[in-house]
């Protein structure tokens, strides 16, 4: 069966990697600025560590927050009104993605010469990271952060690590098609490349800075990661510009 080359026009697609965009860094932003400067219980201590298994000291620790809810994107779904905002936001956010993960997947494939395996082989990759991504970005606003922790980390941290890899595999899927493509004067594979790794960087920094119980500066490095994955997905864009121009 012959899959199409693709499902939108370049015009739509560039409109939908722009509002996918929007809708993760303004629901992020927008709840968190609203979980900040909220009052009432928001500044009150936070101790969850009743909902990690186990009595291991360590672990325990590491779900006390004395000075409330760290800056981690997740916070921002856990008090009303907020919460609303980051249900909705997500939800869409997840769909969007796995349709513009298809898209890519479907423009990739098409391009592609049929002996390079390598290529298509991270092409598929891309596909299912990025579907797999969207499902979990859409699920997680069914566990909140402060009632449902152990299933709300366990699949933020396959968001992260499923979004990796996808930045990883869309990069080498791409890397023969997109040679000669520019932006700002600079090659789209070295940008894609150091987008790279800035979030392979950032995963690194938040995992280290939490298991350290340093939970503010580790939220750095989930924003980083979250910043890191937008950037990724806007990389396409160049490659409509070139078309539509």
């Amino acid at each position: 069966m012959n899959l199409p080359n693709s499902i939108v026009s370049d015009k739509s697609l560039k409109s939908i990697l722009i509002l996918g965009v929007i809708t993760v860094i303004g629901t992020s932003l927008i709840t968190q600025i609203m979980l900040q400067t909220g009052e009432n219980v928001r500044e009150y201590s936070v101790d969850l560590s009743d909902q990690v298994p186990g009595s291991d000291n360590y672990f325990n620790s590491l779900a006390v927050y004395p000075n409330g809810l760290p800056p981690y994107i997740s916070s921002g779904g856990v008090y009303s009104p907020e919460i609303t905002i980051f249900n909705i936001g997500f939800k869409i956010a997840g769909i969007l993605f796995i349709f513009i993960g298809i898209e890519a997947f479907l423009r990739t494939a098409s391009s592609l010469n049929s002996d390079d395996k390598k290529e298509h082989n991270f092409n598929t990759l891309s596909l299912a990271c990025s579907i797999i991504s969207g499902i979990l970005v859409f699920s997680i606003t069914f566990f909140p952060f402060d009632k449902k922790l152990m299933p709300h980390v366990i699949i933020a941290m396959l968001i992260f690590i499923f979004i990796s890899i996808w930045i990883y595999s869309f990069m080498m899927a791409r890397k023969k098609l997109d040679t000669e493509i520019m932006f700002k004067g600079r090659s789209i594979n070295e940008i894609r490349h150091k987008i790279a790794l800035f979030g392979f960087f950032s995963f690194l920094f938040m995992c280290f800075f939490v298991s350290l119980n340093m939970h503010s500066i580790g939220a750095i490095g989930e924003w980083g990661l979250m910043l890191t994955s937008q950037l990724q997905t806007l990389s396409f864009i160049p490659n409509l510009n070139k078309k539509i121009n």
